[in-house]
């Protein structure tokens, strides 16, 4: 059916369990996969969602992201009424500020929306890898005619336990309650080892959400969530999440669940399954890449009909010289190998790799260079470092705490940007 369709894409969070990666750019800036950004994904499921109107809302550290979108994205869009991608920073003015969370931001914002007198607000995040066809849940969303619609993954409760979001629902898929990361997730319709982790996508009925953020503008700002749990009608964090939704739920709003695992995108010869992937911290980060190297995938960046647009930051060919050994491994434009090994490792664009070098199990992010009879082993390296001859990175981990480097809870070494060995 024909839908008019508003996204805003919220842009801004500092990612702060992703340090040292995100010290100079947000999480959606992170390069990912070798040759795309994680903000790509979000911003591809719209284009094939038939979602042509787009805000995004920026924050913290925007400047490469604005980058990537003004000369990735903004060529897709151009510039016009009925098709646009536009940025929306913090402004300046009589009704404007530092946004103060999710909420607040959409609302500063709101009359952007406003305007262009949409049958759905999408509000959607930038922080995940995901692949899903949004007119699905717009369909549901308007099938039901529902005032809120969350999208939701199933996931084991041992799984959710004290670390997601759970939506706790009746046998229609209307929202009964929400439960903040509890100990002991309310399983789903249908199964006792799963429940409904919150996936922080929404679709609104337009004037629901302008009423509802006109009531959460004028409650007093509070980062204490005891004190706002203490007296909800009083403060708010003006986070969707933690305060809007649950006080939509206590006025008896029509709020439906979409349960994700339904929905599939369009394929060259079948339909497949949609895909999502967290990447809150490093662990995650690291293996959401990794994954994209197994021999079975969970995730096809290869689909001609549903691709994953970018910004490419070189045209030039990757070259490989000499009796170089590439093994399960992606190499992006403009890298040059030299008589050297990689296994199971990705390399993003503008990277050079000196004689002798091995790197195995390794996420190189981009205009790095790499010096002769290295090894490198189970580490991200981020932009604009220079590894010397002779240096060994994730072999010896006293060697790199005395570096000061980090090193994930798994293991994995990470190297900062500029980092100087």
């Amino acid at each position: 059916m024909r839908i008019e369709v508003v996204a805003f894409v919220l842009s801004g969070g500092k990612g702060e369990r992703l340090l040292p990666l995100t010290k100079d750019r947000v999480k959606p800036a992170m390069p990912f996969g070798g040759s795309y950004r994680v903000i790509d994904f979000v911003l591809s499921n719209l284009i094939h969602s038939r979602i042509r109107k787009i805000y995004i809302l920026t924050q913290y550290e925007p400047r490469s992201l604005e980058k990537h979108i003004f000369e990735g994205w903004t060529p897709i869009f151009g510039i016009g009424r009925y098709s646009f991608i536009r940025m929306l920073p913090p402004k300046q003015g009589s009704d404007s500020g530092w946004y103060n969370g999710t909420a607040d931001a959409v609302n500063q914002n709101k009359s952007y929306a406003w305007e262009n007198k949409p049958d759905i607000i999408d509000i959607f995040s930038a922080d995940h890898i995901y692949i899903m066809d949004i007119s699905i849940m717009n369909d549901f969303h308007y099938d039901k005619n529902a005032d809120l619609t969350i999208s939701a993954l199933p996931v084991k409760c041992e799984t959710a336990s004290k670390k997601y979001g759970v939506l706790v629902v009746n046998d229609d898929w209307e929202l009964i309650g929400f439960e903040e990361k509890p100990e002991n997730p309310t399983p789903m319709p249908g199964s006792n080892d799963y429940c409904l982790a919150s996936m922080g996508n929404y679709a609104f009925n337009p004037q629901v959400l302008i009423e509802e953020l006109v009531i959460d503008q004028h409650k007093e700002t509070q980062r204490d969530k005891s004190i706002i749990l203490q007296n909800p009608d009083r403060y708010s964090s003006h986070d969707f999440g933690f305060d809007v939704i649950p006080a939509m739920l206590k006025r008896g709003r029509k709020i439906y669940v979409y349960n994700f695992n339904e929905n599939y995108i369009i394929s060259t010869n079948k339909h497949e399954k949609s895909y999502w992937r967290d990447i809150g911290d490093l662990d995650e980060f690291y293996q959401a890449n990794m994954d994209l190297l197994k021999d079975e995938k969970d995730v096809n960046l290869h689909n001609e009909r549903w691709e994953i647009f970018t910004r490419s930051s070189c045209l030039r060919s990757p070259s490989i010289n000499g009796r170089s050994i590439i093994s399960k491994s992606i190499i992006s434009n403009g890298c040059e190998i030299n008589k050297s090994e990689i296994d199971n490792s990705i390399l993003s664009y503008h990277i050079e790799v000196s004689e002798n070098t091995k790197i195995t199990g390794s996420f190189l992010m981009g205009y790095n260079h790499i010096g002769k009879n290295v090894k490198i082993k189970n580490a991200i390296i981020d932009t604009f470092t220079y590894v010397p001859d002779n240096t060994r990175v994730g072999y010896d981990i006293e060697e790199d705490l005395k570096r000061k480097l980090t090193i994930s809870n798994n293991g994995v070494v990470i190297v900062p940007r500029r980092f100087k060995f």
